[in-house]
Parts: structure tokens; C-alpha cells; sequence
């Protein structure tokens, strides 16, 4: 098994030729392996710069020939980017989103690499394709057809006329054939092949090996032409869910190239700032309040406007967007007010929250109101809110009863006081200030 370099980087982090990463060369053939990739999703994923790589707000794992690359979450102040915690961190946020499974792995199989991402992914579609095999991979009739030596099935005439027209000796038939040709398995055959192209951890390699072995290779699947709510489940392959999503999820990030000096690819990555308005979304659902998610209205023609977030929470409507930023100072920009001014307007909502994680160690900022419009009916405010995403060097379980606790506070506090609703205007003049992305 050839060596595998794994290295950790950070989101819209720079690389360039000669660096070492972790005691990893980042080499002129590493750096042109992925500038061959560029056309991934059409570059958003990173940047080729001369002779460098910046990647991009995306996390996850990237895994190109022998090397490997995961991409880490950063939201903590500069030079306190511990690479091992971030890691931990997103695992588990991965798990809370329901993107990953990590309880299903034992203690042992979560040490297989230091750089273990990828290796959750692949451990996990073992794990369930070697269950399918102890219990026995379901078998079905499936139609065949072929021209064969011997009369089998029924009688294609119109291809036993055009093809063995002058083979007398062979049949063209359709038959029905009872075996483990069916979607379910071609699915799982197609991923056992893809991943023959991959360098695995040593206590990976051994087991699927042994998947090799034991596993019928059968025709490839295009997953590409996969609907998932179309996979004819019945009380039989119900079993087949969960090595089925492993499947499809390496399979639709697998991007084989067979052109001649290029290595095939498996990039499994998510957007942060969709992953962070996940995770945010099921916190405040876990609480069994009535929370919504991307609910849309009509906006201006066939747009629409949609927020990350609607609460129900004392009696009262909150708007939430989810800002994936790292602010040095409660100073949100304009657009993300302006934008939270429409939601309110839209949805009924008295109050906007900016939703940040907490970088700097800094307070939040309001409930302040915006000017009242001479029609609205509503006195809208808004606030820059600032969530723990770690706690005691875990991921915060806790974010959603923090925003609940934050919200409860200043709700009790302007019933009593009444003195931040009252202003007519948003007085925050002179401290907008453009947000550092992270």
C-alpha cells in the first residue's frame, strides 16, 4: 500500500509550493494534482494562485492520489488554531447535523489516523456493508437479455433476425435471472470498486480486503442518476439504508479520471455556512419549540426571500440569520441589518438576531430598533448575538439553550425597564465596520 501524506489546514487558509504542513511537503506534484481539479464545482471549493492553493469557506476532506487534505472550521482569534480540537469539533457537528454517523464507530476504529475525516466516511460504509454480508446480501430476479448458445427465456425475433441472421448456432434471448444483480447491491459494488483507487489506514486496508474478497463485483451505477426517494425499499432491503447512504455519499463526491498522469478524487465537503445554520436549526428544534427553517416568501417577481431561521419563543416571532464570520467587535454590516429589517418586515417578526460565533470574547449588541417606518405597524429590533460553538473543549451541546437564555434575559429586561424599545432610532452610528470573514 503505497504512502498516504495527510495534512490539516483551516478554512480560506493559503498554501504554497515548498511549505510544509504539519511536517508534510506540500510538493510541485501535490500543487499540480489539485490544479488539475480546479474545475471542481466550478472552483468554489479552492483557488489556484501562482504556485499556491487558497481554500475556500468549505470544511470537510479532500483525498487526491496519496495525499490527503481535511479542512477545518476556524472561528477562534489568530494564532490559537488548534488543529486537533477543530477536527474533534467538526466530527461532531458533522454528527449533530446527522451528516455523519459517528456513534456507530467503536473507541478503537476512531484512532485509525491522526487526519481521520475521510476515514469516518469509509470505516462507516464497511461497517455496514460487512452487516449486509453476516446477514446475507438479498438476492431478486432481474431481466436479462444476450445471445446466447442455448435457448434460455423467450425469443427476441427482431434481434435474432439482425444478429444472428447468419449464427444460426445462437439465441437472442430475454431471460429472468435469480442473483445479487439488483440496484442495491450494483450501488454498493460500485463504491467497493471506487475505493480500490484510495490509500487506506492499515486497520481500514485489512477489512476491505476482506470486503474485496467476499462482495460480487457487479455492473457500475451511475450515482449521478440516483434519486434517493426513488430506491424501491420494501421490508427486505429496508437493512440496505444506512451502507446505501455511506454508498452514494462516497460515489457522488468520487471523481474518477483516467486521463493519463491524473489520480482519481473523493472530496466530501460542506459549505460552513450552511453547516453552521444546521447546527444552530437543530439545537433550537432539540428544545421542542416551534422553529422553522428556509421558509420562503414571495419577494419581487419570482424571487423570494428566505431566512436561516424562524423561532416562536414567548409569545413572540424571531427572524435569525446565521452569520459564519469571526467579528472582532459587535459591529455587523449594513447589508446583514438591512437584510434582517426585510425578514422582520416579511415574516411578522418583531425581532432580527444575527446569529455569530463567539471569536473574540466580546459582548453582544442589543435589542436596538430601527427607525419605524411611517406604514409599519411594528416597532422592529435587532441584535448581534455571539454563541460559544466550543465549551470545556467540546462542542457546545448547549448553543440552543444559550440563545433561549439570552433572548429570555433581555425580553424580562425591556418589560421592566422599557428603555432600549422606546429609542426611536439605531443609534449605533459609527460603528459599522466590514466583518472579517474566517
Amino acid at each position: 500500500m503505497a504512502k498516504c501524506d495527510c495534512i490539516q489546514v483551516f478554512e480560506h487558509q493559503q498554501v504554497a509550493v515548498g511549505e510544509r504542513v504539519q511536517g508534510v511537503l506540500f510538493s510541485e506534484a501535490y500543487f499540480q494534482a489539485l490544479a488539475q481539479q480546479a474545475h471542481m464545482e466550478e472552483g468554489k471549493y479552492f483557488t489556484v494562485l501562482h504556485r499556491g492553493i487558497r481554500f475556500s469557506n468549505y470544511v470537510g476532506v479532500i483525498q487526491l492520489g496519496e495525499l490527503t487534505i481535511e479542512i477545518l472550521p476556524k472561528a477562534s482569534r489568530p494564532g490559537q488554531q488548534d488543529h486537533q480540537l477543530w477536527q474533534q469539533v467538526l466530527l461532531e457537528m458533522l454528527q449533530a447535523c446527522r451528516l455523519i454517523k459517528v456513534e456507530q464507530l467503536s473507541g478503537a476504529s476512531l484512532s485509525f489516523r491522526p487526519h481521520s475525516i475521510m476515514d469516518h466516511y469509509i470505516a462507516i460504509f464497511l461497517e455496514e456493508t460487512e452487516g449486509l454480508l453476516r446477514q446475507g446480501l438479498a438476492r431478486e430476479y432481474s431481466r436479462n437479455s444476450g445471445n446466447l448458445p442455448a435457448l434460455k427465456g423467450r425469443l427476441l425475433f427482431h434481434r435474432q433476425i439482425r444478429d444472428n441472421l447468419a449464427h444460426a448456432e445462437h439465441f437472442f434471448t430475454e431471460h429472468e435471472q435469480y442473483g445479487y444483480g439488483h440496484l442495491f447491491n450494483r450501488i454498493i459494488s460500485s463504491a467497493v470498486q471506487a475505493l480500490r483507487h484510495f490509500s487506506l489506514a492499515p486497520a481500514l486496508e485489512a477489512k476491505f480486503q476482506q470486503l474485496v474478497r467476499q462482495f460480487p463485483v457487479l455492473p457500475r451505477v451511475d450515482a449521478g442518476q440516483v434519486e434517493w426517494e426513488q430506491l424501491p425499499f420494501s421490508r427486505k432491503t429496508e437493512r440496505y439504508r444506512a451502507a446505501l447512504q455511506a454508498a452514494l455519499l462516497l460515489l457522488r463526491h468520487y471523481r474518477p479520471d483516467i486521463r493519463a498522469g491524473r489520480h482519481p478524487l473523493i472530496a466530501i465537503l460542506f459549505d460552513m455556512n450552511l453547516l453552521f445554520e444546521e447546527f444552530v436549526f437543530r439545537q433550537l428544534a432539540n428544545l421542542g419549540l416551534p422553529v422553522f427553517r428556509q421558509v420562503s416568501r414571495p419577494f419581487w417577481e419570482r424571487r423570494y426571500i428566505r431566512p436561516d431561521i424562524v423561532l416562536e419563543f414567548m409569545g413572540k416571532r424571531y427572524v435569525l440569520d446565521t452569520k459564519w464570520k469571526a467579528l472582532s467587535r459587535a459591529s455587523p454590516n449594513m447589508d446583514d441589518l438591512r437584510q434582517m429589517f426585510v425578514y422582520a418586515q416579511f415574516f411578522d417578526a418583531q425581532h432580527g438576531v444575527l446569529v455569530y460565533p463567539q471569536a473574540y470574547g466580546i459582548a453582544g449588541l442589543g435589542p436596538i430598533p430601527f427607525s419605524k417606518t411611517p406604514s409599519g405597524p411594528l416597532q422592529i429590533d435587532c441584535r448581534a448575538l455571539f454563541v460559544d460553538i466550543i465549551r470545556h473543549g467540546r462542542l457546545n451541546r448547549a448553543l440552543g439553550e444559550d440563545i433561549l437564555s439570552t433572548l429570555k434575559a433581555s425580553e424580562q429586561f425591556n418589560s421592566t425597564e422599557g428603555t432600549v424599545r422606546n429609542s426611536p432610532f439605531l443609534k449605533i452610528k459609527g460603528r459599522f465596520s466590514e466583518d472579517t470573514e474566517i
